[in-house]
């Protein structure tokens, strides 16, 4: 696959359009119903450009797992956390992670994915790397600032990302997944956001009511 930064402006803009054709009709036919054919009738272009910027049918799926999984983890990398309490950080991220997590756009992509992982398990593990895994690098490094400037207890910044990650999304995925047309409400995404956040202080030995947010 192509670097979009060593091509010029209009391939970059039919590289995107063959993304965005493809991301719709894998969710709608599967990896294996999808054929190169259906792409490049609504996408425009040729077999051709698909070899040359994706390599073949697999690059053009992994170009949409890295395309929905980085919208997401771009969003939560802009976040300004510095500046703000422990606390008050904290839930911030906790309700900004949450709100992209259970949009109907990413529980579409997230069964797509999922389904196809038994019969594609290197596009799997891009899945998992290029979405959890980097999101969870991001609250790690956050950590081990808030460790460094005696902000957090002392410990394995990885480890905190780990089960702050795993609090925050409890079973909302699963159950947005299992539950066809049940969407979260906001007040009470914030509502479980703040619980899980004072827990997760808590369970450090912090006291939330005395931290300001």
């Amino acid at each position: 696959m192509q670097d979009t930064k060593k091509i010029d402006p209009r391939t970059v803009k039919r590289r995107e359009a063959i993304i965005a054709t493809a991301r719709e009709l894998f969710c709608e036919h599967g990896l294996a119903g999808t054929t190169l054919e259906m792409i490049t009738a609504e996408a425009g272009g040729s077999r051709r450009t698909i070899y040359e910027l994706f390599g073949n049918k697999d690059g053009v799926f992994e170009a949409v797992i890295r395309d929905c999984t980085g919208r997401i983890t771009s969003v939560m990398s802009d976040l300004e956390m510095s500046d703000l309490p422990l606390r008050a950080a904290l839930i911030h991220y906790g309700e900004t992670l949450m709100t992209l997590l259970t949009m109907p756009d990413t529980i579409r992509y997230m069964r797509l994915f999922l389904a196809e992982v038994p019969r594609f398990p290197k596009l799997g593990k891009v899945f998992y790397e290029s979405g959890l895994m980097t999101g969870r690098r991001y609250i790690a490094s956050y950590f081990e600032r808030q460790m460094t400037e005696g902000n957090f207890p002392k410990g394995n910044p990885w480890q905190a990302a780990v089960f702050f990650s795993s609090l925050i999304k409890a079973d909302y995925d699963i159950r947005q997944m299992s539950y066809i047309d049940w969407e979260p409400q906001e007040k009470d995404l914030r509502s479980h956001v703040i619980a899980a956040v004072d827990m997760f202080l808590r369970g450090h030995g912090l006291d939330p009511e005395k931290m300001t947010s």
